[in-house]
């Protein structure tokens, strides 16, 4: 059972009794303030922004229920759900440091332990209420299996699914010039390419995404893998499929974590192969006093073999360094990637020899209320050490590429959410033949769960 189960029926049932009997306890000893209610629910809201709704009224709360146990209890329950572990945590303390036996609540505010990282105490304070001998047995069985994930005995298990249609102004990734200019022993002769080039039109795109975690060897081993897709109606030579797998195991060193990553990646176009890419990487995690409050620091190196079956002279092997930051706060992420990769070639006739390639990455995801909203942005250069060839001037290729994602998500339930992203793509070269863009944007539905 996943993490997200806390609010199980039997930790509700537990809840609402001692919330219950809490309340009864404080009605008697004083009169309860006017503007406070008598009682608070003992579930939240189903839907996103009623629960947002109901977290803004609570807030107005604090000081007239200031003095009640139900009041914090319920507050916490209910940040948890919005995904704020630290806010959550705060209430929750704060209800049991007014009534301690609020026994639903402990669960609750281990669970809000987990989440900000905190698994051990977490594990201590459910461990705790597992003894109590009044516990139900579908409950106890129930706490014992959520032990067993928080240290590490179970698989963590996290999936996403998502149907969108749209449009994109160049499916093909065609050229964007109209004329190319080839050098001829005799002069320069323009040669005009086909008007059809280009082919814009409308898509379909499913993406299915997964992953599975697990405690091993005193680490801990990852799996994920994704398959995504995009076909356009009448348009089968520019339908796409991308596969990819990967296999990873993390493990404490040097007050950091050192991980080994195994991967491939596979791309058809037109239903033939077209692309595959067989690799490793090794990273590092720094300890926490080499990177910001709420960051983590990695360095790593990547090998990976990419073949071409449709090109055999463009495969290489594309391997160097990267380093990145990933940082969260209460309802924002940010994360920032550098990589400088040499691709050397396999077959010394390759048109242009070795080529470096530079990249930097940055995304940002801001939490407002209920929705979230994402930019991802990335520039790059590809720079080949030799001329690319005597018919395109004589010169090494240059090609500097920009790319960015601006991307909405509502959630509709508890899985399912509205998504959509308009995303450009801009490449420009020394060459013109090498000149590309493309507008699109897709709407849709994601299925996710944990």
């Amino acid at each position: 059972m996943s993490r997200s189960t806390f609010f199980s029926l039997g930790a509700m049932i537990l809840r609402g009794i001692a919330l219950w009997a809490g309340t009864v306890g404080l009605a008697a000893a004083f009169e309860p303030a006017v503007t406070c209610p008598t009682s608070f629910p003992v579930q939240p809201p189903t839907q996103p922004a009623q629960r947002q709704a109901e977290a803004s009224r609570l807030a107005g709360l604090e000081e007239p229920c200031q003095n009640r146990a139900d009041y914090f209890a319920y507050q916490g329950v209910l940040l948890l759900t919005l995904g704020r572990p630290q806010k959550a945590a705060l209430a929750l303390e704060k209800a049991l440091l007014l009534n301690p036996d609020l026994a639903g609540t402990q669960l609750d505010y281990a669970q809000a332990l987990a989440e900000m990282g905190q698994r051990d105490s977490a594990i201590s304070l459910a461990s705790e209420v597992s003894q109590h001998p009044d516990i139900p047995f579908a409950l106890q069985a129930w706490l014992s299996e959520q032990l067993g994930v928080w240290k590490g005995d179970g698989w963590l298990l996290d999936w996403s699914v998502e149907f969108l249609g749209g449009a994109e102004s160049n499916l093909n990734s065609a050229p964007g010039i109209q004329f190319l200019t080839l050098t001829l022993p005799g002069g320069s002769v323009p040669v005009q390419l086909a008007d059809n080039e280009r082919i814009p039109g409308g898509a379909a795109r499913t993406a299915w995404v997964g992953s599975a975690a697990r405690a091993w060897g005193g680490g801990m081993v990852l799996f994920n893998g994704e398959i995504s897709t995009r076909n356009s109606p009448g348009k089968s030579d520019t339908n796409q499929a991308i596969v990819s797998a990967n296999a990873a195991y993390f493990h404490p060193f040097l007050d950091g974590q050192i991980g080994l990553r195994f991967g491939q990646t596979r791309l058809w176009m037109a239903n033939q192969p077209t692309y595959t890419s067989t690799g490793w990487g090794l990273l590092y995690q720094l300890p926490p006093p080499f990177a910001p409050a709420g960051c983590a620091s990695n360095l790593g190196y990547s090998d990976e073999n990419r073949d071409f079956p449709a090109a055999p002279l463009q495969a290489g092997r594309y391997a160097g360094p990267k380093a990145w930051l990933f940082c969260r706060g209460e309802v924002w992420d940010f994360n920032v990637l550098l990589q400088d990769r040499k691709d050397r070639a396999r077959d010394s006739d390759r048109l242009g020899g070795d080529q470096r390639r530079s990249d930097i990455t940055l995304g940002i995801a801001r939490r407002l209320g209920p929705d979230t909203v994402s930019l991802w942005v990335q520039r790059g250069r590809d720079l080949d050490d030799l001329p690319y060839s005597s018919l395109l001037g004589g010169q090494p290729r240059r090609v500097d590429r920009l790319a960015g994602r601006l991307s909405y998500e509502h959630p509709l339930a508890d899985q399912w959410s509205i998504v959509a992203y308009l995303e450009n793509t801009l490449q420009k070269s020394n060459i013109a033949l090498f000149n590309m863009e493309n507008h699109a944007i897709y709407f849709g539905l994601k299925f996710h769960g944990r």
